[in-house]
C-alpha cells in the first residue's frame, strides 16, 4: 500500500495534479485526479450537463467553480479539503491565507537518520520561519518567496505532515512526506586519498551528495604536519579526488558543518604560526568552503577564542554552535553576517559530545576529568540551559539524536586527559518526554572510546574501532550495531585495519565512510577512507 501511494505520488509531482486531506477517503495526502477542465459542460448524476464555464472555471455538477481555490473541488470536481484549504489547487491545513502556505515537497520521502535536503515550495515564506516534519524541527533556508531547501530530521519510518510557521501565521501540508528505511552491506572497502589525513580531519556531507574532508595530520599527534589541503569523496562516480583550493590554514581536530546556502564552515585547530608539537594547537582562523568552485575564503572575522578539539552543531536557525572544551564559552556563527559571537556555557566539556535534538535545539555534555554535566543551546533564547546531567562521566565518546527522539551517548572513556582510561561498554539514553537520562540494559561488545560512529539508514547505530584497553594504545577493528528499538547489540562485520581518532558520516544513499584515525603510538595514520555501501529503500 505504501508503495502504491508512493507512485500516485510521484505521478501528482509530475503531472502537477492536485493533492490533500480528499474526502475520497485515502487519507494519504496525496491524490492522482485532475481537473474535468474549464470551458465545457459537466455531466450531472442524472445525466443532464452542467453549465458552460469561462474566466478558468470548472463544471462542477450545475456549478462553476475555481478548482485552485474551492475548498470543494480543490484541484478537480469533488476532491474536498474536509475543512483545510485549497490553495493553488492543492489542500493545506492552516490558520492563514494562501499568501502562506506550503503546497509542495521534491522529493516525497528520505531515510530514518535524517541529513537529507528536500525542497518545499509554497507562498510567502520569509527568512526566520520555523518549519517541522511531524514534530521533528528542519532547519531551512528561503531561497524566495515560493521555495525553501530543508534539512531532514531523524523521524522514524512512517509518513509525516509538513508545517511552516512565521509569527501567528501556519501551514500545513497534511501526510505529505515519507520516512524510510534504507540498509547497509557489508563488507567494508578502502577507498585511498593522496594525503594520510589523521586525528578527526574535518568530515561534512555536502547538499549535492558528495564528501568533504578538509584538514587531518600526515603524523598522528602532530599539529605540525597537519594539512591545509581537502579531499572530495563522490558517491557516484566512486572516486577520492583533490579539492582545487585549499585552507587558510592548517587544520587537525576540526570540524567542518554544512550550512543552509551550501557552503561549508572548517573551522579550529593548528594554524601555519602556531603549529607546534601537540595534537591540542588552538587556531582562531574559520574558512567557508564553496562546493561550487572547490575553493576555500576565510570567514570575515575570526572566532572570539583559539579552538581546537572541535564539537560543532547545526541550530534550527541555521547558525553553527562551536565548542572547544578549553574554557566555558561557546562561539556561535552566524552564516548571514558571517560572524562570530560568544556565549557562556555552564561548564566545560573537553573531548564531550554535541548533536543537534529533534526539535532543533542543540545539546552539549560531558566531558574529561569524569564530566557528567549536560547543558541544551535554545537558539530562541541563544543561552544554555541546564539539563539532567548523565549517569556516568565519559569523554571521547559519541552520541545521536535517534528517529523516535531520544538522545544517545556510546562509550566514551570515564576519565583521563585525551588518554586512554577505562573505556566504557555502557550506553545511555535522554527522553525528551520524560527529561532523564537512562542506562541502556544493552552495551557494546567491548569498551571503547575515541571510536566512530554514525546512524544509519536502517535506524540503527554503527559503533567503529576505538581504543578498547584500559591505558594502552589498543584499538580494535570490530563493529557493533546497536538497535535502540529492539535493544540489542550485534557485531557487524569488521573494518579493514583496526581505527581509532577518526570520525563517520551517512551518505545521502546510505552508505557510510569513515577517516582519520591511526594515532597513539602508531607511526602513521590511515591514507584511506572507510567505505560501506548502503542499500536505499525500495519504496
Amino acid at each position: 500500500m505504501r508503495r502504491a501511494v508512493f507512485a500516485l505520488a510521484a505521478l501528482v509531482a509530475a503531472a502537477g495534479a492536485a493533492c490533500g486531506s480528499s474526502s475520497n477517503g485515502n487519507g494519504s495526502g496525496f491524490d492522482s485526479g485532475t481537473g474535468s477542465g474549464s470551458g465545457g459542460g459537466d455531466s450531472g448524476t442524472d445525466g443532464s450537463v452542467g453549465p458552460t464555464c469561462t474566466g478558468g472555471k470548472t463544471s462542477c455538477g450545475t456549478a462553476c467553480v475555481d478548482t485552485t481555490s474551492d475548498p470543494a473541488n480543490c484541484g478537480k470536481c469533488g476532491f474536498s479539503c474536509d475543512g483545510g484549504t485549497c490553495c493553488a489547487s492543492i489542500c493545506v491545513d492552516q490558520t492563514a491565507s494562501c499568501s502562506f502556505s506550503v503546497t509542495g515537497v521534491n522529493p516525497l520521502q528520505a531515510n530514518q537518520n535524517g541529513g537529507d535536503w528536500v525542497t518545499i515550495t509554497g507562498s510567502g515564506f520569509v527568512a526566520g520561519m520555523r518549519v517541522y516534519i511531524g514534530t521533528g524541527a528542519a532547519p531551512a533556508h528561503v531561497v524566495d518567496p515560493q521555495h525553501a531547501l530543508l534539512l531532514t530530521p531523524p523521524l522514524t519510518v512512517g509518513t509525516y505532515d509538513i508545517k511552516i510557521i512565521s509569527g501567528a501565521m501556519t501551514s500545513i501540508l497534511p501526510q505529505s512526506f515519507m520516512s524510510v528505511a534504507g540498509s547497509e552491506m557489508p563488507p567494508w572497502t578502502e577507498k585511498p586519498m593522496k594525503f594520510v589525513r589523521g586525528e578527526d580531519p574535518g568530515l561534512a556531507v555536502l547538499q549535492d551528495g558528495r564528501v568533504l574532508i578538509a584538514g587531518g595530520t600526515t603524523v598522528p599527534d602532530s599539529a605540525m604536519n597537519a594539512l591545509a589541503s581537502a579531499e572530495l569523496y563522490t558517491r557516484t562516480s566512486d572516486t577520492v579526488t583533490s579539492a582545487p583550493g585549499t585552507m587558510s590554514a592548517p587544520r587537525i581536530q576540526n570540524a567542518a558543518v554544512t550550512l543552509l546556502d551550501g557552503k561549508v564552515l572548517v573551522v579550529g585547530g593548528a594554524g601555519w604560526s602556531d603549529a607546534m608539537s601537540t595534537t591540542n594547537t588552538p587556531s582562531v582562523s574559520a574558512d567557508l568552503f564553496d562546493a561550487t568552485s572547490g575553493t576555500f575564503a576565510p570567514t570575515a572575522h575570526p572566532l572570539t577564542t583559539a579552538r581546537a578539539g572541535i564539537r560543532a552543531a547545526l541550530a534550527w536557525d541555521g547558525r553553527v554552535i562551536i565548542t572547544s572544551g578549553g574554557d566555558a564559552t561557546a562561539d556561535v556563527y552566524d552564516p548571514v553576517t558571517d560572524t562570530f559571537t560568544s556565549v557562556p556555557t555552564l561548564a566545560m566539556h573537553m573531548y564531550g559530545f554535541m548533536v543537534r535534538m529533534r526539535d532543533g535545539r542543540v545539546m552539549l555534555g560531558a566531558g574529561d576529568g569524569g564530566q557528567t554535566a549536560v547543558e541544551i543551546f535554545d537558539p530562541a533564547q541563544n543561552k544554555f540551559f541546564m539539563a539532567p546531567s548523565l549517569n556516568q562521566g565519559r569523554s571521547m565518546l559519541t552520541a545521536h539524536t535517534l528517529p523516535d527522539g531520544r538522545i544517545m551517548v556510546i562509550g566514551g572513556a570515564s576519565m583521563s586527559a585525551g588518554a586512554v582510561d577505562v573505556p566504557l561498554s555502557s550506553i545511555e539514553l535522554y527522553d525528551p518526554a520524560t527529561n532523564k537520562w537512562t542506562v541502556a540494559p544493552y552495551s557494546l561488545s567491548t569498551g571503547r572510546c575515541w571510536h566512530a560512529s554514525a546512524l544509519v539508514s536502517d535506524g540503527t547505530v554503527l559503533v567503529m574501532g576505538g581504543y578498547n584497553v584500559d591505558k594502552t594504545c589498543m584499538s580494535t577493528n570490530t563493529v557493533d550495531q546497536v538497535d535502540p528499538v529492539a535493544g540489542t547489540v550485534k557485531p557487524f562485520g569488521t573494518l579493514p585495519h583496526p581505527n581509532t581518532e577518526w570520525t563517520a558520516v551517512t551518505l545521502h544513499d546510505g552508505s557510510v565512510l569513515g577517516v582519520g584515525g591511526g594515532a597513539c603510538g602508531t607511526p602513521m595514520a590511515l591514507p584511506s577512507l572507510d567505505f560501506l555501501p548502503g542499500k536505499p529503500s525500495s519504496q
